[in-house]
């Protein structure tokens, strides 16, 4: 779990520590605001343990694709080097075609991974994922153009099956399937994140808030040197 993930599980499960200290309280908490009575936010927290087990369950689908794309398209850089040399060993080739090859090679090369910044921003989940499938549609492109400058060159026929045509279509088309792979599984995870986010943090009564407001109400009934009071005060909410 990534260290942004790891802060949405520590607020839920914060909760239900304070949940349980509550519960612990008996009688004595007992406010008036009804958003704060203790079935209300063990049903706020059931949600947001719902939401985030929903997310979990996202993550490994997703993570699965996004390394198998990785897998297929970090061998590229170093098989155009050699088929740059492949393509300038092969008869009647002259220099304006070279000059193609390497313009074509240069934009397949040039494409760097950005690591995404962690986000609880749905809008900014989406935006990284969808800057991330460009490039990685733009390298397909750009590998199905270097495709088509071989497969219209009359003498290049190599006996290597790793530099054939064929063999570079077959892997054009597993990298189309790697990255729609990668956009097919976010979809469901950005849907569960979404609605986490919601519980936790951005709808009206979100988690953070409602929590934070049941501490404030319990340090109004707690005396300030009391076990209690110091046990509660350690547990955090936190927007970020």
């Amino acid at each position: 779990m990534s260290k942004n993930e790891t802060g949405h599980a520590k607020n839920i499960a914060n909760a239900n520590l304070l949940c349980s200290h509550i519960a612990d309280l008996g009688s004595k908490y007992n406010p008036s605001n009804p958003k704060l009575l203790l079935a209300n936010l063990q049903n706020i927290y059931n949600s947001a343990f719902t939401s985030q087990e929903a997310v979990n369950n996202s993550v490994a689908p997703y993570s699965l694709a996004v390394d198998n794309r990785e897998k297929l398209f970090t061998p590229v850089s170093k098989k155009i080097t050699k088929l740059r040399k492949m393509y300038k060993a092969t008869e009647g080739v002259f220099q304006a075609q070279l000059e193609d090859f390497m313009t074509i090679a240069r934009k397949l090369k040039g494409v760097r991974k950005v690591k995404p910044v962690a986000t609880t921003d749905t809008e900014e989940e989406q935006k990284q994922n969808s800057v991330s499938q460009m490039g990685y549609d733009l390298r397909t492109n750009n590998y199905d153009q270097l495709i088509s400058l071989l497969q219209n060159t009359p003498n290049y026929n190599p006996n290597e099956t790793e530099y054939q045509v064929a063999t570079l279509q077959q892997e054009k088309n597993q990298m189309l399937q790697a990255t729609q792979a990668v956009a097919d599984t976010f979809i469901p995870l950005n849907a569960a994140r979404s609605l986490r986010n919601n519980t936790v943090y951005n709808s009206e009564d979100n988690l953070v808030d409602v929590f934070n407001k049941a501490k404030d109400y319990l340090f109004t009934i707690l005396e300030s040197n009391s076990p209690e009071y110091k046990a509660i005060s350690r547990i955090k909410f936190k927007t970020r």
